[in-house]
């Protein structure tokens, strides 16, 4: 606590005038961070456009997102990966809650009899995945520099959920 007080310009005891704990700040770092790429994933999907076309656009966001914000990338990644009870199910009511169920409701749309929670799960561990292996990538049998690029990484993405809705 006292190095990110420092790193604020402000003495330790402050910051317990608004956060009771380390865990209380993380968690207040975690909505502060996911909430606004939280808001932009539900605009996509709230958007008066087919549900195929807000699909394809909530995948398009969510791959810019992660591609181009690391603090956001890294904290979804550290939580996946930790698997911290307590954080994962805060994570799930308080921050991910609304935009999963818009995206149910979109995968529903397309597809009545599909599983909304399977292919949420899938939609997050492809994309995530993606990005965590990204250096590995350009190495791997076939791997190119235009495999690396942002938009073949998106389509792609989307070409395997439109796949598992049409099964």
């Amino acid at each position: 606590m006292r190095d990110i007080a420092s790193a604020c310009g402000i003495k330790a005891p402050s910051l317990y005038n608004h956060f009771a704990d380390k865990q209380s700040l993380y968690e207040a770092t975690l909505v502060s961070v996911f909430a606004g790429h939280g808001d932009q994933l539900m605009s996509c999907l709230q958007q008066p456009l087919p549900a195929e076309q807000r699909l394809a656009t909530f995948i398009e966001t969510l791959c810019q997102q992660l591609s181009n914000d690391f603090v956001f990338r890294q904290l979804f990644l550290r939580e996946v990966i930790e698997q911290n009870a307590e954080r994962a199910q805060f994570l799930a009511e308080q921050v991910m809650a609304a935009p999963c169920h818009a995206l149910h409701d979109v995968f529903l749309t397309i597809n009545a009899n599909c599983d909304p929670h399977f292919l949420t799960t899938s939609l997050m561990g492809l994309t995530l995945f993606h990005f965590q292996i990204n250096p590995l990538r350009p190495l791997l049998p076939g791997g190119s520099v235009e495999k690396q690029q942002l938009s073949y990484l998106t389509q792609h993405i989307s070409l395997m959920i439109q796949a598992m809705l049409k099964s």
